[in-house]
């Protein structure tokens, strides 16, 4: 009984911050204590370890105060959960009442359709008529993404409820508009800028009065995210856009909290887990400071936020792997205090979703609610040295780059100078770069690539919609809203609405946000081996040298199987050959193109040279490389033997492949070195 009395009061002693420096050190063997020292895409300084003393100067938070870093309520997602958000599409009116009464019944507890993936037009009062035949819109909330201009669906759903003899009080949720996220993306608007704040403005205004839970004001952040936009541009870049949005409702005679509490902001959810924990944790201060500055009320400063999981780190080849990269996307989304989510499904790179992939995506978010209980804690990353830090981080850079924007005279000026799309771009060239050298993995694609995957039948995901038009055009008698709901009435067509809104004059047109997915260079290169394979009945081919026993080859011979599979090339292996002239006379009697050589750097001084000598002599020569890097002289001396080049660690992966695929005759249809 006494020992276990010492057992209950004994402790652990509290570790000091010198004692863990001197074992950090000690196991770098020399190096410096920077050498742990990690920069990221957003040129943050990320420590090894923080301790107490990182957050001494930032201010305490607590959940549902302001500036509401952790959180917009006091007890979190206890009494109401996120919502789950999974956003439907489907090719007609029809099938899109069956899935989403489908999913609804299984767990969706959000209506979510984005009408520009919608897969149909919406254009009259029976679409909506049967979209929601027998789903009650007094039930559940819903999340409609109108793109540039709300006007036309708004009208329908308005003149729906009127219908159906349903109160508007009753419709809550989102039906929104963001014209510049629109722009950002296609370049251009149907409609002049002008008009499409005068019908926000006039949408909220009537929202205030007669739509009191609906919000109509959309601000998206994951045009710049697809854009390979780091965090801080994405925040930067969306308050930007709410700033704008917020001066031209003001200068129509709205007041900051109607248009404030009348916003809700999307954001994409990337790989980096606690980065983007951080970038959603200083979204809601950097708002609530915004509506400070424009003296607005606590109620407007609680910002409403829709994640959804990231299409730009989504993959075509092995989409399985996609799974574990939204569960890991999701995990950080509901971390950071997301309102309302949408888990993408693993397939969305390939083809729409099916009932399956919707399934799974579903389930995501069913089990880190359910299973995993994820909603019991309040703002689990709180007081975490590191969270709070990097939260502070992101927010001080992102407010120094939103800052900019506006000395630029607001984020429309911005993109029609290209400042948006150059800052974003470099970003991406740097993203790019690190994936082509295969610094930042992409699993299944540019590491652990598996060639004998069955080539995936890639289909359009968003189906060309036909917006043809030639009926009755609507006169505007008043605001826009009266003008266009009075126009539904007449059972006229939502197109009506679009043709009188595009009378309206020219609008703006920019250089587009290169909208990708990190994965495409290499996909490009497996799809071009695919390509190759069909016509030539073989893939790209390369043969390795291995030198010695299996032990002396094989780590080497591993990367180079590794490094070419990436590119759906064949790599055609051997055991090892004990002798000079069994490698040559191996070689030869394969009748390949390019060989690799592998083996120890001790074998290679005597081997290397003979060997590429042996093959470049054959007829007709073959390309020799050597797998390794070498001392700088022996390269030479390798070189001056007939070897064509090195292939290590530090190599450009899809320059090489590219190179070794022009040499081969591959059509590469796009890939670029």
């Amino acid at each position: 009984m006494a020992d276990l009395l010492t057992m209950k009061n004994a402790s652990f002693p509290i570790p000091k911050y010198d004692e863990w420096e001197q074992e950090a050190e000690k196991s770098l063997k020399g190096k410096p204590l920077e050498k742990l020292v990690t920069t990221t895409y957003e040129q943050l300084q990320i420590k090894p370890i923080y301790i107490r003393s990182d957050i001494e100067t930032t201010p305490e938070q607590y959940p549902g105060f302001p500036s509401y870093v952790r959180g917009t309520e006091p007890d979190g997602y206890m009494k109401k959960p996120w919502a789950v958000s999974q956003a439907i599409s489907a090719k007609s009116p029809k099938e899109w009442n069956e899935i989403a009464t489908y999913d609804i019944a299984r767990g969706q507890t959000e209506i979510h359709l984005i009408l520009d993936e919608l897969g149909f037009s919406i254009t009259s009062l029976e679409d909506v008529e049967t979209m929601f035949s027998g789903i009650s819109l007094s039930d559940y909330s819903i999340r409609l993404d109108a793109g540039a201009c709300s006007l036309s669906v708004l009208a329908l759903f308005i003149a729906y409820f009127h219908k159906q003899q349903l109160p508007l009080d009753s419709l809550r949720g989102t039906i929104g508009m963001d014209p510049l996220s629109a722009l950002a993306i296609k370049g251009e608007l149907p409609t002049s800028l002008s008009t499409l704040y005068d019908v926000m403005a006039d949408v909220t205004r009537w929202a205030k009065e007669q739509l009191p839970l609906i919000k109509t004001i959309i601000v998206h952040g994951e045009p710049y995210h697809h854009g390979g936009a780091n965090a801080v541009q994405e925040l930067a870049f969306s308050f930007a856009t709410a700033v704008e949005y917020i001066n031209e409702c003001l200068k129509r005679g709205l007041t900051v909290d109607e248009v404030a509490e009348r916003m809700s902001f999307s954001f994409a959810i990337g790989a980096d887990f606690f980065m983007e924990i951080a970038k959603l944790r200083a979204a809601r201060a950097m708002w609530s400071n915004i509506i400070q500055a424009f003296g607005g009320s606590e109620r407007a400063q609680k910002m409403s936020l829709h994640a959804r999981t990231s299409y730009f780190t989504k993959t075509v080849y092995d989409p399985y792997v996609n799974m574990l990269r939204a569960s890991a996307e999701a995990f950080a989304a509901i971390v950071g205090g997301a309102n309302s989510l949408h888990v993408s499904p693993f397939d969305e790179a390939i083809r729409p979703a099916d009932e399956f992939s919707r399934r799974i995506a579903r389930n995501t978010q069913l089990i880190l609610l359910e299973e995993a209980h994820i909603g019991k804690v309040i703002d689990p990353a709180g007081g975490s040295y590191y969270v709070e830090t990097l939260t502070a981080q992101i927010a001080e850079a992102a407010w120094k780059l939103f800052q900019q924007i506006e000395a630029k005279g607001g984020m429309t000026k911005a993109l029609q100078a290209g400042v948006v799309q150059a800052e974003i771009e470099n970003i991406a060239k740097l993203r790019e770069q690190n994936v082509k050298m295969r610094k930042e993995r992409i699993i299944g694609t540019n590491v652990y690539a598996n060639v004998a995957e069955p080539k995936p039948n890639i289909q359009s995901v968003s189906p060309t919609k036909d917006e043809s038009y030639d009926g009755e055009t609507m006169e505007r008698t008043g605001n826009w809203l009266d003008s266009a709901i009075a126009f539904v009435r007449r059972r006229a067509t939502a197109r009506g609405i679009d043709a009188a809104l595009a009378m309206t004059g020219p609008s703006i047109a920019i250089s587009p946000v290169r909208q990708w997915r990190l994965s495409e260079p290499f996909e490009q290169l497996r799809q071009a081996a695919e390509r190759h394979l069909e016509t030539n009945g073989k893939r790209p081919t390369v043969h390795l040298i291995n030198l010695g026993a299996i032990a002396h080859h094989k780590a080497r011979a591993d990367f180079m199987s590794g490094f070419f599979e990436a590119g759906g090339f064949a790599v055609v292996k051997n055991d090892g050959y004990m002798s000079v002239d069994e490698a040559i006379k191996g070689a030869l009697e394969a009748d390949g193109t390019h060989y690799i050589i592998c083996g120890t750097d001790e074998s290679y001084p005597e081997a290397v040279p003979a060997i590429a000598k042996a093959l470049k002599d054959a007829n007709p020569p073959r390309n020799v490389y050597v797998a390794g890097k070498q001392p700088l002289e022996i390269e030479t001396t390798f070189i001056e033997a007939g070897v064509d080049g090195f292939i290590h660690i530090g190599s450009n992966c899809y320059e090489t492949l590219v190179a070794f695929m022009k040499e081969m005759g591959v059509a590469l249809d796009g890939a670029e070195s």
